[in-house]
């Protein structure tokens, strides 16, 4: 991939993330981040998202973003657009199926009938994986679509739905903020965690800057702090290889 020729005029750059949060949790935890990496780098970043996942990833499709948080880039509609340049720090990530702690829902099979909450048919771990393991176990289910992660967990908590379909990462942060005990029925195989991406229109040397910045984090003083304030580990290196089995996961669900 060629990125472009560096200009002269800086702009701001476009960073969409993925509706992982509602819009608001997002921006408390992103922007930081961003401020961080703007001073680090002298490029201003400016959080961009739609109010749904689906307008988020009709944006990535029109390629208003600079650069990405997201790992829908992957599906086939979108796929070889953007550019891999680092991930979410921390151990691979799982798409979960859970019940309340006194649901009388053990295995996968019980949930045949059952209202189950999605983030989204667009989600990886959230949708692709689960509702792959669900037809490979022969269950169907009623799907509730939520909007996010946390509404979908909401709609747990509130007894809407029998089970949900969530990342593991949103599982134990709401477990933990919500006190709310839960239990899996279903574990997935581990994915490396949503990858930072970069449009190639970008001059190389921004997104060099900006991988370095991420990357630091970790290493820096003020990165950490602002790596706390979002409940982040940090960013690592990663290439686009490292998301193959997110893409036949996908492929294998017609997208």
């Amino acid at each position: 991939m060629v990125w472009a020729a560096a200009g002269n005029a800086p702009r701001a750059l476009q960073f969409g993330v993925l509706n992982q949060q509602s819009v608001l949790q997002t921006a408390a935890r992103w922007n930081p981040l961003l401020q961080y990496l703007g001073l680090k780098t002298g490029l201003p970043l400016q959080l961009r998202m739609g109010a749904t996942i689906a307008q988020t990833d009709a944006m990535m499709g029109r390629e208003e973003f600079d650069l990405a948080f997201t790992n829908h880039n992957f599906q086939s509609e979108y796929d070889g657009r953007y550019r891999v340049i680092a991930r979410w720090s921390g151990a691979p990530v799982r798409g979960v199926i859970a019940v309340r702690e006194d649901s009388p829902i053990r295995r996968l099979e019980d949930l045949d009938g059952a209202a189950l909450a999605f983030p989204s048919a667009e989600a990886f771990l959230g949708y692709a994986v689960t509702t792959q393991a669900l037809k490979d176990a022969g269950v169907r289910v009623v799907e509730r679509f939520a909007g996010n992660h946390h509404g979908a967990l909401a709609q747990l908590r509130a007894g809407l739905v029998e089970a949900v379909s969530v990342n593991s990462r949103f599982l134990e942060d709401y477990r933990d903020q919500e006190r709310i005990a839960v239990r899996p029925v279903f574990i997935s195989a581990p994915y490396p965690d949503l990858p930072v991406i970069a449009h190639p229109r970008l001059p190389r040397e921004q997104v060099e800057a900006i991988t370095r910045a991420l990357l630091g984090m970790k290493d820096d003083p003020e990165g950490r702090v602002v790596l706390a304030q979002a409940r982040c580990a940090g960013f690592d290196a990663a290439t686009d290889q490292d998301y193959d089995d997110v893409r036949r996961i996908y492929r294998a669900i017609g997208q």
